[in-house]
């Protein structure tokens, strides 16, 4: 089951939850990195986005994430993570 890390993320005055703008930024950053690892075609092998990996930070900001990047990617996007935040960011 997905998480969220206390320890980074903000309990907001009206309810819910946010990361402060450069934790926004860098999990954004993360996500777009994932998607590309992670390979979204079956058979793709993906494209390393930079030297750290995305993986790894969105397990900073999230706790039970599934094991592989294609798995994560998966869960991701099953919790609605992808859309709220890319498709927001878009947007504003």
């Amino acid at each position: 089951m997905l998480e969220l890390n206390g320890d980074v993320w903000k309990l907001a005055e009206e309810g819910g939850y946010y990361l402060e703008d450069m934790d926004n930024m860098r999990m954004a950053t993360a996500l777009i990195g994932l998607k590309l690892e992670a390979g979204t075609k079956s058979g793709d092998m993906g494209l390393k986005f930079t030297r750290v990996s995305s993986f790894k930070v969105l397990k900073e900001y999230f706790y039970g994430l599934k094991k592989s990047k294609k798995d994560a990617y998966k869960q991701l996007v099953e919790a609605g993570i992808y859309d709220h935040y890319l498709n927001n960011a878009s947007s504003v």
